[in-house]
């Protein structure tokens, strides 16, 4: 399975702990955006850690989507109001 991970982390304090954390296992492929290739199990403990480290940050976006072929998208975000329903969503 492929995902992105994507972050919009106000403290920089903060956000600098996501981001070595992303890069121990991810490709960064733009500034807040990463591309993780694991199973479904290591997505869980990504956004188990990326709920300890962002635990003091009130304003943050945290979203992860699949973009393999046989999984939901998106499969996790921190704030629901942020989620698209799934028939609202064109693919090109």
């Amino acid at each position: 399975m492929q995902y992105l991970i994507s972050y919009d982390i106000s403290d920089t304090k903060i956000r600098n702990k996501v981001v070595k954390y992303l890069e121990s296992f991810c490709y960064r492929i733009q500034y807040s955006v990463f591309l993780c290739i694991h199973t479904r199990v290591r997505v869980e403990i990504i956004i188990k850690q990326l709920k300890l480290l962002t635990r003091n940050d009130e304003t943050k976006r945290l979203l992860i989507i699949s973009i393999s072929d046989t999984a939901k998208t998106p499969i996790w975000c921190n704030d629901e109001s942020f989620l698209i329903k799934e028939e609202s969503v064109m693919v090109v």
